[in-house]
C-alpha cells in the first residue's frame, strides 16, 4: 500500500539531483559524503524520488532534506555499520529483527515489545533498528518496510515511549517514504492510550498506513503461510542471528578529487570520514590522564547549557609543535560538533561548538560521552587535506595518541538559577513546569498511562465490592425465606363412619 503521494517526474527528479551536485562542487561539506549515497543520488531516481514524494514535490524541501539526511549518514555510519559494532546482547535476543514478507511483499521489520525492557541503552537499540534498515535495503534495492510492533503479552512495565518515539523519528527525519504499513498487532486495552500518542507522533500522510489488528484480521496484510506461528500462522520461523555477506566499500568521494580549496583556511577543521562507533564498554579503556599535547577546558565534563543545549569546549596545544586532533562520541546521532577535526599550533587554542539536537535528550547515568584525541602532526605540519586522511587511517588506541574522556551533563550552576524550571540532569532534560504542561506528548502520555493504571485498580475494586454486596444480598434473602416458611401439614383421610 504505502503512503498516497504526488507522482514525481523524470524532470523533477533531474532537477533535484542538478541542484545536489551543483552544492556539493561550489559549497562541499567539510566530511565528503560516503560513496554509496554520492552513488545513489548520481546514478539511481529512486532515492530522490523518495524525497520528493514525501514532500509533495517541493524542491528546496526535498533538497534541504537530503542533504541532512546525507550528513547525518556520513556521521552515523550508517552505510558502513556492522554486526561488530551492535550490542551483542540485544542483537541476539531477537527483539528486533527482519523477517518474512506482508501482503505486497515488502520486509516485516518485527519489533517484539515484550522482551523490550526501560532499563536498556535506546541508543544501542536504535543503532539495532538502523542496522536492519540499512542491511534489507542493500539485500533488496532500498525497498519499502514494513513495520509490526508485536504487542502480544506487552504491559505497561515494557511499553516504552521513548523508544517508540525514536523509532518514528528516526523514520521519519531519515528514512523519507520507507514503509509500507505499520501494524500495530494484538495491542492491550489498557494501552489503548499509547496508541493515540504513536499516532500523534507520525506525520499526516503515515497515519493512513498505522493499522490495529490481532489474529483474526492479520492475513489482511501478512498471509497465512507468511505469518509466525505465534500470529497463527504456519511460519514456524525461531529468530537466530545470521551475519550479513557483503563487499567492502570504497572511502568517501570528494566533491572535487584533487581541489584543496575546501581545505585552505588553517581555522577549518574537518569531520572523521569514518568514525569508530564507540560504546561504554571501550571508552573507559581510551582515556590518557596526563596533557603532553593538549590542555583541555573544562577537564573532565561538556557542560550543556540548559536553555539552548549549547555547549563549548576549548582545547590548547601545550606541545612544540602543531598537534591534530579529533572529536569521536558514544552518540553521534545526538550530537553535532563544529569543527570535529583540525590543526592547532603550539600555544594556540581551538573552540569546539558542540549542539544537542532539539529530537534527542542526554541518556541517564551520564552514558553520553565524547573522547579528544591527539597526536602529533607530521613534520610538525601538514596541510588541511592531510588531517581527514591521518585519521582516517589511525587507530584510536594507537600508543602516540593522547586521549581524553569527558561526560555530558547540563550546567549545574546554571541550571540552579532558573528557579522556574527543575534540571534534572538524571533524564538529561530540563523542563518548565508550566511551559510544559500540554506541550509535551510524551509527558501527556505517561500522565494517560498512569491515569489508565489506577482507572484499571479502581475497577478491580469495585467489582469485588459489586461481588461481595451482590453474595451478601443472596445471603439475607435465603435466610428470610427460611425462617418463614411455613410448617409442613399432615393430611389424613377422614374415617370412614
Amino acid at each position: 500500500m504505502g503512503i498516497k503521494v504526488k507522482e514525481t517526474t523524470p524532470q523533477q527528479i533531474e532537477e533535484l539531483r542538478e541542484k545536489f551536485n551543483t552544492k556539493y562542487a561550489s559549497s562541499p561539506p567539510a566530511a565528503p559524503f560516503h560513496p554509496t549515497d554520492i552513488d545513489r543520488i548520481r546514478n539511481d531516481h529512486l532515492w530522490l524520488q523518495r524525497f520528493l514524494e514525501m514532500h509533495d514535490l517541493d524542491m528546496e524541501a526535498s533538497f534541504n532534506k537530503l542533504w541532512e539526511t546525507c550528513a547525518w549518514r556520513q556521521s552515523y555510519g550508517a552505510n558502513d555499520l556492522h554486526e561488530s559494532q551492535l550490542n551483542q546482547e540485544y542483537l541476539n535476543e531477537g527483539s528486533v529483527f527482519v523477517h518474512s514478507s506482508d501482503v505486497d511483499g515488502k520486509p516485516l521489520l518485527i519489533f517484539r515489545v515484550k522482551l523490550h525492557s526501560k532499563s536498556k541503552n535506546l541508543d544501542e537499540l536504535i543503532r539495532i533498528v538502523v542496522y536492519w534498515v540499512e542491511r534489507t535495503q542493500r539485500e533488496k534495492h532500498l525497498t519499502q518496510l514494513t513495520i509490526v510492533f508485536d504487542m502480544a503479552g506487552t504491559g505497561l512495565a515494557t511499553m516504552d515511549l521513548d523508544f517508540v518515539k525514536r523509532i518514528v523519528e528516526t523514520f521519519k527525519q531519515y528514512y523519507p517514504n520507507a514503509l509500507n504499513y505499520i501494524l500495530v498487532y494484538e495491542l492491550a486495552w489498557v494501552l489503548n492510550a499509547a496508541f493515540k500518542v504513536i499516532k500523534a507522533l507520525l506525520p499526516p500522510k503515515a497515519v493512513e498506513i498505522l493499522k490495529m489488528i490481532s489474529k483474526k484480521d492479520i492475513n489482511q496484510y501478512v498471509t497465512k503461510d507468511k505469518c509466525l506461528a505465534s500470529w497463527g500462522g504456519e511460519d514456524g520461523y525461531e529468530f537466530s542471528f545470521v551475519p550479513e555477506a557483503r563487499q567492502v566499500t570504497s572511502k568517501p568521494v570528494a566533491a572535487n578529487a584533487g581541489d584543496d580549496d575546501q581545505f585552505g583556511d588553517k581555522k577549518v577543521t574537518f569531520a572523521n570520514t569514518a568514525p569508530v562507533v564507540l560504546k561504554e564498554s571501550n571508552i573507559n579503556e581510551m582515556h590518557t590522564p596526563s596533557e603532553g599535547m593538549l590542555s583541555i577546558n573544562p577537564k573532565e565534563f561538556i557542560n550543556f547549557n540548559s536553555k539552548n543545549a549549547e555547549a563549548t569546549l576549548n582545547l590548547k596545544s601545550v606541545a612544540t609543535s602543531a598537534v591534530t586532533y579529533k572529536i569521536q562520541t558514544t552518540s553521534p546521532e545526538k550530537f553535532r560538533v563544529r569543527p570535529r577535526c583540525g590543526i592547532i599550533q603550539p600555544n594556540q587554542e581551538a573552540s569546539i561548538n558542540i549542539w544537542l539536537k532539539s529530537e534527542h535528550q542526554l541518556s541517564g547515568e551520564s552514558k553520553d560521552k565524547f573522547l579528544v584525541m591527539a597526536m602529533m602532526a607530521p613534520g610538525g605540519e601538514c596541510g588541511g587535506s592531510d588531517v581527514a586522511e591521518l585519521w582516517r587511517s589511525k587507530s584510536p588506541s594507537a600508543v602516540d595518541v593522547e586521549q581524553h574522556r569527558l561526560v555530558c551533563r547540563f550546567d549545574e550552576n546554571k541550571a540552579k538559577a532558573q528557579p522556574d524550571c527543575a534540571a534534572k540532569a538524571s533524564k538529561a532534560s530540563v523542563d518548565c513546569k508550566k511551559s510544559a504542561v500540554g506541550h509535551d506528548p510524551q509527558s501527556a502520555m505517561e500522565r494517560q498511562l498512569a491515569f489508565t493504571q489506577n482507572l484499571q485498580y479502581v475497577t478491580l475494586a469495585l467489582l469485588l465490592l459489586l461481588f461481595a454486596g451482590f453474595g451478601f444480598l443472596m445471603y439475607q434473602q435465603l435466610g428470610h425465606h427460611g425462617s418463614n416458611c411455613p410448617k409442613a401439614t399432615a393430611y389424613s383421610c377422614a374415617k370412614r363412619k
